[in-house]
């Protein structure tokens, strides 16, 4: 008998890429769960025995048709329906929650209905970098590498024991949904040995190293950076990050400041005699070891990805 498997996720490369690749194992999906956005019920279940207005499918066509397709049930939930959502669930005879980018704790009862409990795919090495937004703060931290985590859930945050881990390249001056599809390709390449692992009985998964380091959600400060930073750091971090549509501001050793949008360029070893120049439509700023080469705000790309700060 197959895998019953509930996946949970806010749609996305990472969700994406996962989803697919779950969809190839000889496992059954039994439902998608995602946020219900502002103004939609505690919790409604799509698509619905009477048909609701268009804009109310908030899922991105990649996820929800593949389910809708799938005749998979999918759920919008909010924070305050999943206790509702838990006594839905516990009618499915769920083997295994499988988790992509959650924002909320998961929490009993709902916890401890799958039979094998709730895995998370995080894409830090925990303990490392817990909490929501571990690609941000790698790239923010100058991180060359990071690491796939898939692990068990319990009451606790990004808390639970390992089940695999696997480290792997950030792309270099790439986008930040770039990062999450490789991330999630590596997760992918690792479900099918996860759930081989969960199905046998007598396996364990390793507790979670003591220590460890948390992070919280960036805050708008959290995209300032200074002359002290390297070159190739700031470069990979503003690439990254600028996807969200979000200002950058730049801070010198003299206090002098500037805002920008974008990074286009850098050049190693090079010196500005000021610490912000302004050619044409591109500002040059001068980091330890070289020229960060950037684009105002209003030049910058325009987002692809919605991001809260």
């Amino acid at each position: 008998m197959s895998m019953r498997i509930v996946f949970f996720a806010i749609p996305g490369p990472l969700a994406w890429t996962v989803w697919h690749r779950l969809t190839k194992l000889p496992v059954e999906i039994v439902g998608l769960v995602h946020p219900a956005p502002p103004g939609m019920p505690a919790l409604t279940i799509l698509p619905p025995t009477s048909p609701i207005p268009r804009q109310e499918i908030v899922t991105p066509i990649t996820l929800c048709s593949r389910a809708a397709q799938a005749n998979v049930p999918r759920f919008a939930v909010s924070r305050d329906g999943m206790t509702a959502l838990a006594a839905q669930l516990e009618q499915q005879r769920v083997d295994l929650a499988v988790v992509v980018c959650w924002p909320w704790r998961i929490r009993p009862p709902l916890l401890t209905i799958p039979r094998l409990g709730f895995l998370n795919m995080h894409p830090s090495p925990l303990p490392e970098l817990r909490g929501p937004e571990p690609l941000f703060w790698a790239l923010r931290l100058g991180w060359q590498r990071t690491a796939i985590t898939w692990h068990l859930m319990d009451a606790a945050f990004d808390h639970g024991p390992i089940v695999r881990q696997a480290w792997f390249d950030l792309p270099f001056g790439e986008r930040l949904s770039v990062i999450e599809t490789v991330a999630g390709q590596r997760a992918a390449h690792l479900l099918p040995a996860v759930l081989t692992d969960l199905a046998t009985s007598t396996w364990q998964p390793q507790p979670q190293a003591t220590g460890g380091s948390t992070y919280p959600a960036p805050q708008a400060t959290d995209l300032h950076f200074t002359t002290a930073w390297s070159v190739v750091q700031a470069y990979a971090f503003v690439r990254a990050i600028a996807e969200w549509g979000q200002p950058f501001t730049y801070v010198a050793a003299n206090g002098q400041t500037a805002t920008i949008g974008d990074a286009i360029d850098y050049r190693v070893g090079e010196q500005l005699a000021v610490p912000v120049m302004v050619h044409g439509n591109q500002i040059m700023l001068q980091l330890r070891d070289g020229i960060l080469v950037c684009l105002p705000i209003s030049q910058a790309e325009a987002p692809s990805v919605v991001a809260m700060l």
